[in-house]
C-alpha cells in the first residue's frame, strides 16, 4: 500500500494574522518614504504604527483572526 505524500504543514491563521499586520506595516512605512506631503506622510506613518500595534496585540493572542 503506498503512502500518502506528507503534506507541510500550514502556519496556523494565529502566525499568519501577525505576520499579515507585520508586513502591512512595512508597506506602509515605503509609502510613506514616497509620499510628496507630510500629511499623507504623516497619515501613513500612523497607520504602520496601528499595524505594528495590532501585530503585538494579535502575537499576544488579544487579537483573534475572524472565522470565515
Amino acid at each position: 500500500m503506498p503512502l500518502r505524500p506528507q503534506r507541510p504543514i500550514s502556519r496556523s491563521l494565529h502566525e499568519k494574522l501577525v505576520r499579515a499586520y507585520a508586513q502591512e506595516a512595512t508597506r506602509l512605512r515605503e509609502l510613506a518614504a514616497s509620499a510628496t506631503t507630510s500629511r499623507v506622510r504623516s497619515r501613513l506613518l500612523d497607520e504602520a504604527d496601528n499595524q505594528d500595534r495590532l501585530a503585538r496585540a494579535a502575537k499576544h493572542g488579544i487579537v483573534q483572526p475572524q472565522p470565515i
